[in-house]
């Protein structure tokens, strides 16, 4: 009898631990969940409930001075196949950027592709587009400047909301089709305002005050160095003014 009592007593016991244990972790993971509410909608506003802004892009883990090429592969594996087929020296100019930078040429590949798609559509040389992206980030589509540059071509937000999708929301600039598509509409639009391929670049890296012409120099050295890669002789300068200019007619 006495052993059935102690039975009885410790089975009470351990009821009552259990009980409390669960009602704990339900009030633990309550208030996890109304921190991570509170915090999505601080840092991002209502689009932050977005389940997209919220699991998305920005779960990625991105490794210091690369990119997290896992999620770029899957969502570019099926665009790259609906994408018209690289020129040879594009070729030659994906296959060194992979190298030279250590990201997957599947996830290379696609960045050419969107750079040459968009610099036929806006008159714009696809390789001042992978000069500038070489210049800005490394092809990090993740990268964030200290001023809230964002993704491949170190595009603001807030200087050029006009020129990004809507539907995106907050992560629009990370994904790096819409950041190439974007970089390129800018490019496209200094290069109009100011008569010249050097004047262009200046503006785009915000020293249109600089005598010395550093940033574009620095983008037109790149530049020289993927014309090479592609087998083409024609000057930097040259080229992309001509590229330009038809692009405007």
């Amino acid at each position: 009898m006495t052993h059935i009592i102690r039975f009885s007593r410790f089975t009470q016991h351990l009821l009552a631990f259990l009980l409390h244990f669960a009602h704990g972790s339900f009030v633990m993971a309550g208030v996890m969940v109304i921190g991570l509410v509170g915090y999505q909608v601080t840092e991002f506003g209502s689009e932050g409930l977005n389940p997209r802004v919220m699991f998305g892009y920005r779960a990625a883990v991105i490794e210091e001075g690369g990119a997290s090429t896992d999620l770029i592969e899957s969502a570019y594996t099926e665009s790259a196949a609906e994408t018209s087929a690289l020129t040879a020296g594009l070729n030659r100019v994906s296959a060194a950027i992979a190298k030279r930078h250590r990201v997957s040429p599947v996830v290379v590949e696609s960045l050419v592709k969107a750079a040459q798609r968009e610099g036929q559509v806006n008159g714009v040389d696809p390789l001042l587009i992978l000069a500038v992206i070489t210049v800005e980030s490394g092809f990090n589509p993740f990268s964030e400047s200290v001023l809230g540059a964002q993704g491949l071509m170190q595009i603001i937000p807030k200087f050029h909301t006009d020129k990004i999708s809507i539907d995106k929301g907050a992560t629009a600039l990370f994904d790096p089709a819409e950041n190439i598509h974007v970089g390129t509409l800018i490019l496209k639009s200094y290069l109009r305002s100011s008569g010249s391929v050097e004047g262009a670049l200046q503006l785009y890296g915000g020293a249109s005050g600089d005598p010395d012409m550093g940033y574009s120099s620095r983008v037109l050295q790149e530049l020289d160095r993927l014309r090479q890669l592609a087998g083409l002789s024609t000057s930097a300068r040259t080229a992309a003014r001509a590229k330009s200019e038809s692009g405007e007619s």
